[in-house]
């Protein structure tokens, strides 16, 4: 499976699914090595923020009531507050009222400072190796993390058209359980591109089809080895 458009994803919908995407954020600033935040503050570019109108012009056929939820990270909530803002959802168009949601940090970490130290060693061979096998001291097991989080976020959708921004360290495990998408070092999640979820509201889990979606014209981000090699954080 590759990742699909949105003008594709759409034409998945059936009559009486609701539709909850999972997405990473748009374009950031560059995260310095100094950053004690680990670039919590960060904001996106100028292209990033023409990434998410772009994106929730593309959703705009969709129609209320809505949810925007993200990480609590900056950039996050400002992705959500662009797609909410040119899809039609006032509501949710500033940043400072997207529903800022802690809990999508947790489902896949079981040890903070031992998965901090994979990361430190290497952030896309560490995450590869996880999905890969599973399973990797620090980490919560993919299966598990992945079946919680969705779980959460349906949970969450309490709208028609739902939207949750996030990271690519949750998002490549979660898209690697449950669809064929796959991942290396060198071929990683691009900006704005996740999960989307379609599903009955009267029985969300069992229902639940989960297609690779983009907002950019590759889903992919390509990387030579060194970048590769010696990024920590994305």
């Amino acid at each position: 499976m590759s990742f699909l458009s949105a003008e594709q994803v759409l034409c998945c919908i059936a009559p009486g699914e609701r539709v909850t995407l999972l997405l990473r954020h748009a374009e950031r600033r560059h995260i310095t090595a100094q950053d004690a935040d680990h670039g919590a503050h960060v904001p996106l570019t100028e292209k990033g923020g023409e990434q998410a109108l772009a994106a929730g012009k593309e959703l705009s056929v969709l129609n209320g009531p809505y949810f925007f939820g993200s990480s609590p990270v900056f950039r996050c909530r400002q992705t959500a507050a662009f797609i909410a803002e040119a899809c039609g959802a006032s509501e949710y168009a500033v940043p400072e009222k997207v529903a800022p949601l802690q809990p999508l940090a947790e489902f896949y970490v079981s040890d903070f400072e031992e998965y901090m130290r994979h990361l430190r060693e290497g952030f896309y061979p560490a995450i590869c190796k996880w999905v890969a096998d599973g399973r990797l001291s620090g980490f919560t097991p993919v299966k598990e993390g992945s079946e919680a989080l969705l779980k959460f976020v349906l949970e969450h959708s309490t709208g028609n058209f739902n939207v949750f921004c996030t990271h690519d360290a949750w998002v490549v495990p979660f898209l690697s359980h449950f669809t064929d998408v796959s991942f290396n070092p060198n071929r990683w999640l691009n900006f704005l591109s996740g999960a989307a979820i379609l599903y009955k509201p009267e029985n969300p889990l069992e229902t639940a089809k989960i297609l690779p979606i983009k907002f950019i014209r590759d889903g992919y981000l390509v990387f030579s080895d060194w970048e590769a090699n010696n990024k920590t954080q994305v």
